[in-house]
């Protein structure tokens, strides 16, 4: 049987393999003398207890693993010995447990592996291909004793927690005629040639690189919701390892690929030396080795290259825990799709961006708990087509999440049927309102979050973008990455007016906007512009209109704060270069907003009052604030003759307030108040008594020193002259 392959270009976000570093000429490798005497006492193992793994088949069938190459693991348990070409080997088992010998390493070498049945005592084999002999015990429990009496000769075989980076380099100056190197950890068995060890991990210390695939392996074990301490034999880990095999005589087109016997490395690609060296070690191997957990009956069809990635983005995770999961750019191009009033989830770039977001929004344990699930459910009760994938993966994220998600799948263009709304009805779950369809790693939006919490641009559209380019569709303006631009459709020149407008989610007060043209070339390069604003997306106002310099520079415009959802950068008739409209990037800022002190929040350098004390949030009676029969909940009470004093160190902008008699008191009370700063009186209310409309206060305290706050008797005396800097804040 042939298994199928993996063998597209990876996804964009998979690392692009460097130039493999040329292979120096062979020559002796010249061991220290640790590493000597570690040769000399090289001792070649050839007796082995071969613990039992289970059956690759009923493992990958118990995870619910995909068809096609998760669906079984063909590592086996290694031996340290190549046989050559025709080489008899000699094989003696204890005990009367089936068991299997192999020779041979299926896409490592140029010929399928050959497996060879041992029987109870001595049993002599050869191949006719020669490879690494390993051997498979696929029994559920025990193990059986096995000793290679004679034949195959031994290759470099570093095994981690038993040797070290002395005796590694031991192994290769001892065996340089070695076809193949074996390295194993606890998750990993890494297959390579000689030459590519030599090349790339011959002065590294295999420790850190082994225990590097543990780590990785590790979390999307957890995201897999598997581990060996589990109570339910469903969800503990298989036994097998991960392989990771070196292809010496690849010829496809793919950096790397996934097959029934590993995440499979190419020579001619670079990733053979990817997988081996720390510094080079990334997606591509996180990509590949998540292909073999994916689960079958949530990854249909356009999903192959999605689901996978979840365990890409557990790897990334722990080993890189302080980059975001996705870039800005990639979460602008979600919420911009699901922005549209009408899509088809099939036509999205950003099906990752959906999944995670489930994550972000319910946690890290959302996705162990949906593996689990999937484990649980009944042979027959699981999904088969298409159709059903999509409708169960919708129904059971919804018992995950406790949440009815259909609002989420909609706003994704992935509708329920009527059936799944059905199943999900009974189960009597809240529904989602929560716009959890913007959140991001920069924003998380949780499931008792509103529409408040969303920050920043959730669209980008233009009137004309080129499409055909990853790098020129107008959310590129808005990514922060000054390698990506907008550009208008190629075939469309002089199509004039171009435009490219950003929305929000909610209402900001704007007032500058910033342009960086394409760097590379000047194609598009905008000379006349228009700024408009509109707080529907239908009517827009405009509030900036120039001319800027043909050249590659920053450009700025500010203009009057306005507040706005959405913000347009037109381009007139003749105001893109060459009859095209670019942009490397543009960037919209919010009006800064004051900061405020309310008096009341902090202590003032002195005060006096004629009468009672002088109370914060309260009138100087103790009362709710009130002016005109209105309550306040901020401000200052006090009562003439009274003098309040703040030290203000040229730190503030502006005082304000609101002032008048409290109407706690008659008619009889009238005051009048002052507002001195250094010594000048730059505000003075006039007589005032309860029945007159309070006044606002608004005064400049920029570079001032000194701020008194002084209410007198209005000349009649100070009876009833209860009075209220209501809302008194200082401003910056």
């Amino acid at each position: 049987m042939t298994p199928t392959e993996e063998a597209t270009t990876p996804p964009e976000e998979a690392i692009t393999p460097t130039e493999e570093a040329t292979t120096p000429p062979e020559e002796a490798i010249t061991p220290t003398e640790e590493a000597i005497t570690q040769q000399r006492n090289l001792v070649v193992q050839r007796n082995f207890e071969v613990k039992a793994l289970g059956d690759i088949w009923a493992e990958g069938a118990r995870e619910r693993r995909a068809a096609g190459y998760a669906d079984a693991r063909k590592i086996f348990q290694p031996t340290g010995l190549y046989a050559a070409a025709n080489e008899q080997i000699v094989i003696e088992v204890s005990g009367d447990k089936p068991i299997t010998a192999i020779i041979g390493t299926h896409r490592h070498d140029n010929e399928w592996a050959i497996r060879y049945p041992l029987q109870a005592g001595t049993n002599t084999i050869s191949s006719p291909n020669g490879g690494l002999l390993s051997f498979d015990n696929s029994n559920n429990e025990g193990s059986i004793n096995v000793t290679v009496v004679s034949g195959g000769s031994p290759v470099p075989f570093f095994v981690l927690g038993k040797n070290t980076k002395a005796d590694w380099q031991a192994m290769m100056s001892a065996y340089p005629n070695a076809p193949s190197v074996v390295l194993q950890s606890e998750k990993a068995l890494l297959v390579f040639t000689y030459a590519s060890a030599r090349d790339h991990i011959l002065n590294q210390d295999p420790v850190p690189v082994l225990q590097t695939y543990d780590t990785f392996i590790g979390a999307q074990d957890n995201i897999s919701g598997l581990s060996n301490s589990d109570a339910d034999p469903r969800h503990r880990l298989d036994k097998h390892l991960i392989g990771v095999i070196e292809q010496p005589n690849y010829t496809g087109g793919a950096y790397a690929y996934a097959s029934w016997d590993g995440a499979i490395m190419p020579t001619s690609t670079g990733a053979n030396a990817d997988a081996l060296d720390l510094t080079r070690m990334g997606w591509g191997q996180y990509h590949e080795a998540g292909h073999l957990r994916q689960q079958g009956p949530w990854t249909w069809g356009e999903m192959t290259e999605v689901t996978v990635n979840l365990y890409s983005l557990a790897a990334k995770k722990v080993l890189k825990p302080t980059e975001p999961a996705r870039s800005q750019g990639e979460y602008l191009a979600a919420f911009t799709f699901v922005d549209q009033p009408t899509k088809n989830f099939s036509d999205s770039n950003s099906k990752l961006e959906m999944l995670w977001q489930l994550n972000l929004a319910f946690g890290d344990n959302f996705y162990p708990a949906l593996h689990r699930l999937y484990r649980e459910l009944a042979q027959a009760d699981l999904p088969t087509t298409d159709d059903q994938k999509k409708q169960a993966f919708i129904l059971n994220t919804s018992k995950v999440a406790q949440y009815d998600l259909t609002p989420f799948f909609d706003k994704w263009g992935l509708p329920a049927t009527n059936e799944t709304k059905n199943k999900i009805n009974a189960l009597n779950l809240p529904l989602l309102t929560a716009p959890i369809w913007f959140g991001s790693e920069y924003n998380n939006i949780k499931p008792t979050d509103g529409m408040d919490k969303v920050k920043g641009i959730i669209g980008v559209t233009a009137n004309s973008q080129e499409t055909s380019s990853a790098y020129d569709a107008a959310i590129n303006a808005f990514d922060g990455d000054t390698n990506t631009i907008w550009h208008s459709a190629w075939n469309k020149q002089n199509q004039f007016p171009f435009n490219i407008t950003a929305k929000y989610a909610n209402p900001l007060t704007f007032n500058k906007l910033t342009y960086l043209p394409r760097q590379s070339q000047e194609n598009g390069i905008i000379t006349n512009y228009k700024i408009l604003t509109s707080l529907d997306g239908v009517t827009f106002t405009e509030v900036a209109t120039g001319t800027w310099a043909k050249n590659s520079t920053e450009k700025t415009v500010t203009f009057t704060p306005t507040l706005a959802k959405y913000v347009r950068l037109e381009v007139p008739q003749g105001g893109g270069t060459n009859g095209f409209a670019s942009a490397s990037e543009i960037k919209i800022f919010e009006t800064p907003q004051p900061v405020t002190t309310y008096l009341s929040d902090i202590d003032w350098f002195s005060a006096t009052t004629g009468w009672g004390t002088i109370q914060k949030d309260l009138s100087v009676d103790g009362n709710t604030l009130k002016l005109n029969d209105k309550t306040y909940t901020k401000g200052l009470g006090t009562h003439a003759n009274s003098e309040i004093v703040y030290k203000l160190n040229g730190q503030y902008t502006s005082f304000a307030a609101l002032v008048g008699v409290d109407s706690e008191v008659g008619s009889v009370g009238t005051v009048e108040f002052q507002v001195v700063v250094d010594n000048q009186v730059v505000f003075s209310s006039g007589v005032m008594n309860k029945n007159i409309e309070a006044k606002e206060v608004n005064v400049n305290l920029t570079g001032k020193n000194e701020l008194k706050l002084i209410v007198t008797d209005g000349g009649d005396g100070i009876n009833s002259d209860h009075a209220d800097w209501v809302n008194a804040r200082l401003l910056k």
